[in-house]
């Protein structure tokens, strides 16, 4: 590898646990990185909302990439960049998923999601959720993404839903998502390196998904965890055999 000057990890199932938990080797060895002068930024379909108490926690100034690429913003809660969804095309994905009965949610500009389909199993809506307000409630709160639960083997014809004027991905085996044509992680990284005066070329991606495919092809090293989609192995140069948290040390001990 070229000298690392930046990181960009996906959250779930990358650097979190898909339960939501932070194993303590990761935690440590993300900070023995960023102790090393190698900056991390988190590359996640999550709004920053739910994840500014991890960024806090590590000590990650960002700007990090959220909602696949949809805002790329500081963990001040300055926004470097923005790519909302077109209201009409989120409106057409919301009223197909309300009439098949697929759990929904959006992501608006406010870093709020909003829901009107939730079951108990679905806990993460149940928590997060509030009743979805009509474009006209919004207050001019922009779409970020819509998000879908569905498996991938019962999607059928969903995934060519609005498909001409969205990006249309997996951000795993459950959930479907729609993001503006030119909102991905690629886009959001690259407007990180700009922001931190850096090159792709410097950075390493780590991810495990589908949505984590354009940053691992445009970064200067695309690696892919254990447990990775085909599709996230296939896009990177390095496929880890062991935790993320082995890698990050060697990393830091590199950068030292």
């Amino acid at each position: 590898m070229t000298p690392v000057r930046l990181i960009a990890v996906d959250v779930d199932g990358t650097l979190i646990e898909h339960d939501g938990t932070l194993p303590p080797a990761r935690r440590d060895a993300v900070r023995a990185v960023t102790a090393a002068g190698v900056p991390l930024v988190m590359a996640t379909g999550k709004l920053w909302s739910s994840i500014r108490g991890l960024w806090e926690l590590l000590d990650l100034p960002g700007p990090h990439v959220t909602c696949n690429g949809g805002a790329v913003v500081a963990s001040d809660g300055t926004f470097h960049h923005l790519e909302p969804l077109d209201e009409v095309v989120a409106e057409e994905v919301v009223e197909v998923l309300r009439a098949r009965d697929v759990p929904h949610a959006i992501y608006l500009a406010d870093g709020r999601l909003v829901t009107d389909r939730v079951r108990p199993e679905h806990d993460v809506l149940e928590v997060l959720g509030e009743p979805m307000p009509t474009t006209a409630d919004r207050d001019g709160r922009a779409v970020i993404k819509v998000l879908s639960i569905v498996e991938a083997a019962e999607e059928g014809d969903l995934r060519t839903l609005a498909a001409d004027r969205a990006r249309v991905q997996r951000t795993g085996h459950r959930f479907l998502e729609w993001n503006a044509p030119a909102a991905d992680k690629a886009a959001g990284l690259r407007h990180v390196v700009a922001a931190l005066g850096l090159s792709l070329s410097e950075v390493v991606a780590v991810g495990d998904a589908e949505n984590d495919v354009p940053m691992l092809r445009a970064a200067g090293t695309g690696v892919a965890v254990t447990g990775a989609s085909d599709a996230a192995v296939a896009a990177a140069d390095l496929h880890l055999a062991t935790d993320l948290a082995g890698f990050l040390h060697e990393v830091a001990a590199a950068a030292a």
